[in-house]
C-alpha cells in the first residue's frame, strides 16, 4: 500500500483550494486524492522536473507564474550587488577574530505584485479548482497569495497575518506581512462568468 504523506506546508485554505510547499515523489500519491485540476506556482525559481512530469501525467494544469520576468523583476537576484554590507562579529569589535567577517544580507523583498494579482485572478476562476498553491517551501510567496486572498475575503488583519505566521514559523518576513496590509484589493477584479 501507498504512504499518503502531504507535502510540507500543506493545508486547506478553503474547500478545493490548497496551499503548499513544492510536493515531492513522496507526495504524489496524497496530490491523486485531491482530484487537483489546476496548480498555481509561485515559486521564484522553476519547479523541479519530476514534479512537472507528475502533472503532466495527471492532466493537471500548471500555472507557472516563476519564469515571467514582468511577474518577478527582483529574481534571480544579482550575482554581486552594493547593498551587502560586511559587519564584524561581536568579538571582532573587541579586536579579536579579525579574518571573520560576516554579510548582512537586505531583506528579500515580497513576491511582485503583477505575481500576486495574475495569481489572485486565476483564483477568482471557478475552472480553476480544485487548486494547490505553492512555491518552493510553502512559507511566504505562497503566504503572500493567501494572505491577499483573505484580504479579498475581507479578513481581519490580525487573523490574515496570524494565517501567515503559523505557515511562516520563525522565519516571518516582515515585507511581507507589510505587503500584505497596504496591498489593494481593487487591483483585482472579479469577471462574471457566461451562464451555462
Amino acid at each position: 500500500m501507498a504512504k499518503i504523506v502531504p507535502p510540507m506546508n500543506f493545508g486547506l485554505v478553503e474547500d478545493g483550494f490548497y496551499r503548499s510547499a513544492q510536493p515531492s515523489e513522496l507526495n504524489f500519491s496524497f496530490l491523486e486524492k485531491l482530484n487537483l485540476r489546476a496548480v498555481i506556482w509561485v515559486g521564484a525559481e522553476e519547479p523541479s522536473d519530476i514534479l512537472l512530469s507528475f502533472l503532466d501525467s495527471q492532466g493537471i494544469v500548471l500555472h507557472n507564474l516563476s519564469p515571467q520576468p514582468s511577474l518577478n523583476p527582483h529574481f534571480p537576484p544579482p550575482a554581486s550587488t552594493p547593498d551587502i554590507h560586511p559587519f564584524p562579529f561581536p568579538s571582532q569589535a573587541q579586536g579579536q577574530g579579525a579574518g571573520n567577517l560576516q554579510l548582512h544580507l537586505p531583506p528579500l523583498p515580497p513576491p511582485p505584485e503583477p505575481l500576486i494579482i495574475r495569481a489572485l485572478t486565476l483564483l477568482l476562476q471557478a475552472q480553476t479548482f480544485p487548486v494547490l498553491v505553492c512555491c518552493n517551501m510553502g512559507r511566504h510567496r505562497t503566504g503572500t497569495v493567501v494572505g491577499c486572498y483573505r484580504k479579498l475575503q475581507r479578513w481581519a488583519l490580525s487573523s490574515i497575518l496570524e494565517e501567515y505566521r503559523r505557515y511562516a514559523g520563525m522565519k516571518v518576513r516582515v515585507l511581507n506581512e507589510q505587503f500584505i496590509e497596504l496591498f489593494d484589493t481593487d487591483l483585482v477584479s472579479v469577471t462574471a462568468e457566461p451562464a451555462s
